[in-house]
């Protein structure tokens, strides 16, 4: 099967809106309080090393600069495929140094689905015959 251009654009599209559709369901409010459990969870290496303030501004910045990425990988710009490469390995460290937390089951599965997004975004940029696109 041969993804052409359009397609990608609708993955990444896809890839742009799935985040803001798990930040909704997360913040509905009819899920119940977990916050007494959540303060036995293991506390982040992060946590312990800096603020709870300067956390949310790293993280912040790595989901703003992969939102970048994705409209520059959706404009087929050269540049947000390194961009993209980076800011997700960056998003995926800082959230293996982050610790536990409570996962809600509705949200689980649209976090499972991103995740398939991003992998499936960096195979086609790198391994598909899409990344001659990336390099006209």
């Amino acid at each position: 099967m041969e993804l052409t251009k359009d397609t990608f654009k609708k993955i990444v599209l896809c890839s742009i809106i799935f985040p803001f559709l798990y930040l909704t369901v997360e913040s509905l409010p009819f899920f119940s309080d977990y916050e007494v459990l959540e303060e036995d969870l293991n506390l982040s290496y992060i946590d312990q090393l800096i603020s709870i303030e300067v956390s949310l501004v790293i993280i912040s910045l790595s989901f703003l600069t992969n939102l970048i990425s994705l409209i520059l990988l959706y404009l087929f710009k050269p540049i947000g495929r390194p961009i993209y490469l980076w800011s997700y390995l960056l998003m995926i460290l800082f959230i293996m140094f982050n610790g536990d937390w409570i996962q809600y089951s509705i949200s689980y599965p649209l976090d499972v689905i991103e995740s398939f997004l991003e992998v499936f975004i960096l195979y086609l940029i790198y391994l598909s015959p899409l990344k001659e696109e990336f390099q006209k």
